[in-house]
């Protein structure tokens, strides 16, 4: 339940979760920039927690008792482990070794209990979830696989920031990094609906680019090329325009500007965003309108990446 005035401002919500969404949407450089950092547990990924949870609800996957288990390589298991905080759900969350500490820890924060499998991918993180997905009282969202997660994508965020532009605008271009693949294809399918013409570019680290070239290596852009091609992105590659490949350096060095120049505290994949969207409207001058996501908080890259100014970007991935 939530209370509005007629300003249309929210004024009183059932609980945290209520608070997802509505996130700002900023020009920064003539780019549109949806804020995602905003949302409650600090991510884009408190969208498709709630989401999941919730239809599994719906449709009895998830029971009163169950213990919710998921491989994340941070933001996801986050965002769950909030959710399941607010609905009185046991949480364990699986996750590679050699993620930021701070994800760990707010995961941890939130009463989940979080298994370190694998090293910095996440592949065997996924198997070890998978497994225990499959034993009675335990419900596997599935990131990586689900249409539910694209659906979210489609029929609640991309309408969100189509809503946001200014009147008679449609969007011209999507950049996004690919995690699960989630956003990417469900933004971008709603940006189609409106405009067929929309291009959409994926976004993955140069140090591991597994969807150009196969390829699988360390970097230091968390929360996107987690190893492997998600099976979201196999069903649904076909959307996809063109694929950027972005060094880490770059990234960080565009994360810290957002901070320095535009107040926004981000983490590395926002950089990423920002780098490649540059490129986009420099290489594309025809496309004006260009969207793209700000998807998780600064505070989550502490250690890594600000305590030391000027260094440590590459410290936990060497």
């Amino acid at each position: 339940m939530s209370t509005k005035y007629a300003s249309g401002h929210r004024v009183a919500v059932s609980s945290v979760l209520d608070g997802i969404g509505d996130t700002p949407l900023v020009p920064v450089e003539g780019i549109y920039c949806k804020l995602e950092y905003l949302n409650p547990s600090g991510s884009i990924k408190a969208r498709i927690a709630k989401y999941m949870v919730e239809r599994a609800e719906r449709e009895g996957f998830l029971k009163p008792g169950d213990t919710i288990v998921e491989a994340s390589s941070g933001n996801t298991g986050n965002a769950l482990s909030m959710v399941a905080a607010v609905k009185g759900y046991r949480m364990l969350v699986v996750m590679p070794e050699g993620m930021s500490s701070e994800r760990a820890v707010i995961s941890r924060a939130f009463g989940a209990e979080v298994l370190e499998v694998g090293h910095f991918h996440v592949n065997e993180a996924l198997a070890k979830a998978k497994k225990l997905g499959r034993q009675d009282g335990y419900f596997c969202p599935s990131q990586f696989e689900s249409e539910w997660n694209v659906e979210e994508n489609r029929v609640w965020l991309g309408p969100e920031i189509l809503s946001q532009l200014p009147e008679g605008t449609v969007p011209d271009a999507l950049v996004m990094g690919v995690g699960t693949g989630g956003t990417l294809v469900g933004v971008g399918q709603a940006f189609r609906a409106v405009n067929p013409d929309v291009k959409i570019f994926a976004v993955e680290p140069d140090e591991s680019c597994t969807i150009l070239c196969g390829e699988t290596g360390k970097h230091a852009i968390e929360g996107i090329s987690d190893g492997f091609v998600p099976g979201i992105f196999e069903r649904h590659g076909g959307l996809v325009d063109g694929v950027f490949s972005v060094m880490s350096k770059e990234s960080i060095e565009a994360m810290r500007c957002l901070a320095r120049e535009h107040g926004m505290f981000v983490g590395p994949s926002s950089g990423a965003h920002l780098v490649v969207a540059r490129r986009v409207r420099e290489e594309h001058p025809e496309l004006k309108t260009v969207v793209t996501l700000f998807c998780d908080e600064g505070e989550k890259y502490i250690s890594d990446h600000f305590r030391k100014p000027g260094g440590g970007e590459m410290q936990r991935r060497g």
